[in-house]
């Protein structure tokens, strides 16, 4: 039988926390990457095209990368929360 161990609850909302700021990251990059792939693909030369795609999603990558870091900052903050709760109901 498995023994409760606050200190899972605590290493876990630290990872969530981390994995969100590496998210935000990570979108728009990708956003950037692909946003200028397909200016260059559409014009076949670095200019405005792979500028202005490469910013627009990027844009669009950040919004998204910050609604799912958003996500699994509320998932940190709910595994917090019952750490605490038990912590104060627990019986002395």
């Amino acid at each position: 039988m498995a023994i409760y161990d606050p200190q899972v609850l605590y290493a876990f909302a630290d990872r969530l926390y981390a994995r969100a700021n590496q998210v935000i990251a990570t979108h728009t990059l990708i956003g950037a990457l692909i946003g200028g792939a397909g200016g260059f693909v559409v014009h076949q030369d670095v200019d405005l095209y792979a500028v202005l795609g490469a910013v627009l999603l990027a844009l669009i990558g950040y919004a998204i990368g910050t609604e799912r870091a958003f996500q699994l900052k509320l998932q940190a903050q709910t595994a917090l929360c019952q750490v605490k709760i038990e912590e104060n109901t627990r019986k002395v």
